[in-house]
């Protein structure tokens, strides 16, 4: 396939062509493959999931710059409105952004917000609006809250800047949890919920009662974010009442939260598994990735056995068709391959994974655009790149994935 980098088109990914293809399978019932043989995917509601396909975008994602060794991006809040006109342009709608609130939070005094500070996201909401892309304001982390504050950097090589207090322990830090909410609410009140929508925290888990292990054989119960999610959602509708809110599922991402159900926001499944695959080499994810043979898939052992095929999406993601019967909608906001995985299971990983994940009828986003989990720059051995505007781009994979988008209807 070949680009043209003067009109930026090509006759594979031509937006229109792009859409009037998938508006085409769509009504012939063509579901990519048809649906998985699971009993639970077939009762799920066609309608209340929103048809959401995009990336991450990490401009403001973390003030520790360690990240820049491993994530193409400048720490300076400036998203790139090319990032948003090529999303545009391949068929997407949507870009999530996961961010640091120390970017534009008094160290000393949390309740106190740098207006001059959050322009950058001003600026990315109104490209958002320019190329008619959702954009989803996350909190990756948050005052009492980050994930990534479980790693270990002795392990991984990597320094993070830990949390002083918790969201789930102190009052205060719940105060301003909420607050950035509220900041971030009352200054984007009249911003349709069509164009913007907030996505409270990357990843909740309370590191108190828990901490990550290799399966899901403990899974901690949510009753704690539950109490976050509500205090914030009250500091939210009190500014906005009409704001759509996300949250990501409980257990990082991996669990539905069902004590969350009657205030019908959306819940965002985050998908790595198998974890071998996704993270093989990776370098924060340390234990999972060292000293296993390269990936394959379906995922075989070192023996050859298979022990993780497209079945075991099914039933691994299976949960995720119960909050559609109670009307609540999901989302998948990240998922992914790092770079050490070779193209050709990266693709085969993909394909069955977007066809189940597209069997609950719901919409999915990539960790990256640009860099290892993306399709610019991955910097993935054995990939036949293509030039893009002084980019490297991964055609088959932008290919695969336009091919799995749902209709929009």
């Amino acid at each position: 396939m070949s680009f043209d980098e003067k009109t930026g088109r090509s006759p594979a990914i031509d937006r229109r062509t792009v859409l009037k293809t998938l508006a085409a399978g769509a009504a012939a019932g063509a579901w990519f493959g048809g649906l998985p043989t699971s009993a639970q995917y077939q009762q799920i509601p066609n309608s209340s999931n929103p048809r959401w396909y995009g990336f991450n975008l990490l401009e403001y994602f973390s003030t520790d710059t360690d990240w820049m060794k491993y994530f193409p991006y400048k720490n300076d809040g400036q998203f790139k409105e090319d990032d948003f006109k090529w999303v545009h342009d391949w068929g997407f709608n949507w870009v999530r952004l996961p961010m640091d609130y120390r970017f534009w939070t008094d160290p000393n005094d949390l309740l106190k917000i740098n207006d001059k500070n959050v322009e950058p996201i001003d600026r990315a909401i109104k490209l958002g609006q320019k190329f008619k892309v959702h954009v989803n304001l996350s909190l990756h982390r948050a005052p009492g809250e980050c994930i990534l504050d479980v790693m270990d950097e002795k392990i991984t090589g990597i320094h993070i800047t830990k949390e002083k207090t918790s969201v789930y322990k102190d009052q205060a830090t719940l105060d301003a949890f909420a607050h950035q909410w509220s900041y971030f609410a009352k200054r984007y009140k009249g911003i349709s919920s069509e164009q913007l929508s907030f996505n409270l925290v990357n990843e909740p888990l309370n590191l108190d009662a828990a901490r990550l292990g290799l399966d899901d054989s403990a899974k901690p119960k949510a009753d704690d974010y539950v109490r976050v999610v509500r205090a914030s959602m009250a500091a939210i509708r009190a500014e906005d009442p009409n704001r759509l809110i996300v949250t990501d599922g409980y257990n990082v991402g991996r669990d539905p939260i069902p004590e969350l159900y009657d205030t019908k926001i959306v819940q965002s499944c985050h998908d790595y598994f198998p974890v071998q695959l996704t993270h093989y080499h990776n370098q924060w994810a340390k234990p999972y990735g060292d000293n296993i043979p390269v990936p394959t898939w379906p995922l075989k052992d070192a023996a050859g056995k298979v022990i993780v095929d497209k079945q075991t999406l099914v039933d691994k993601f299976g949960p995720w068709a119960d909050p559609g019967k109670h009307g609540v909608p999901i989302h998948f906001g990240e998922m992914g391959c790092d770079k050490h995985t070779p193209p050709e299971v990266v693709y085969a990983w993909y394909n069955d994974s977007l066809e189940v994940i597209g069997a609950l009828r719901s919409g999915w986003a990539l960790w990256n655009f640009r860099g290892p989990f993306g399709i610019l720059d991955t910097g993935r051995a054995g990939t036949d790149f293509q030039a893009w505007h002084g980019h490297q781009l991964d055609a088959k994979l932008l290919r695969l994935l336009q091919s799995k988008m749902l209709s929009r209807s």
